[in-house]
């Protein structure tokens, strides 16, 4: 079996940048890795369906994943998660009802899957525990404001450099096609927005 590396400094220092919070440290990592598995995902591998409840929190170790959904037959990326993220489908794990969206890895990704039941029993018992899991809902409700803010208000340029910021190195890590997805553009208005910047020749 091949053994799973996990880059742990570059974990915890973006789960601090993410969240916004210096008091999570190594050992609240590894305590909260230890509620759930470790899981491993292929490339393109579904980790998610529509359809089924997203009833854990994920947080990727290693790798690359995106939330996406379908609108008129048309693909629709709507969230990314790198190093030090976590990912759910946030609609479907506050109410329990089946998720509309799809969870997919992205890059070959390793990842901890920690059962909503878990944290929430962990949370009532850790006060450390219970802010990193307000400060995870509090990050995926602001992610999702921003995404609308976004639509409504940002040019499709403001959406690419936004996205870079938001996940360092991303734009080299994601297809052109995702990214596209994800600001709402063609692949050739994404090519041109490149250009531009310097990016693409």
């Amino acid at each position: 079996m091949k053994r799973i590396v996990i880059n742990k400094p570059l974990v915890l220092s973006e789960t601090q940048r993410v969240y916004g919070s210096t008091d999570i440290n190594e050992e609240i990592l590894s305590q909260l890795m230890s509620y759930g598995t470790i899981e491993k995902a292929k490339k393109h591998e579904i980790i998610l369906n529509a359809g089924e409840i997203s009833d854990y929190f994920g947080f990727v170790l290693k790798g690359m994943v995106q939330t996406y959904y379908y609108k008129e037959n048309k693909f629709i990326t709507d969230y990314f998660a790198s190093e030090g993220y976590g990912f759910f489908e946030v609609n479907s794990y506050i109410t329990g009802e089946p998720s509309k969206s799809y969870i997919e890895a992205l890059e070959p990704t390793v990842y901890a899957k920690i059962p909503k039941s878990k944290f929430v029993e962990m949370s009532d018992l850790d006060l450390k525990i219970d802010s990193l899991h307000r400060k995870i809902m509090k990050h995926a409700i602001k992610s999702s404001s921003e995404r609308l803010n976004s639509i409504l208000h940002e040019t499709a340029e403001q959406k690419y450099a936004n996205l870079e910021h938001r996940i360092p190195g991303l734009t080299s890590r994601v297809s052109a096609i995702n990214i596209a997805s994800y600001i709402g553009v063609t692949q050739e208005t994404l090519c041109r927005i490149k250009s531009k910047q310097g990016l693409f020749i």
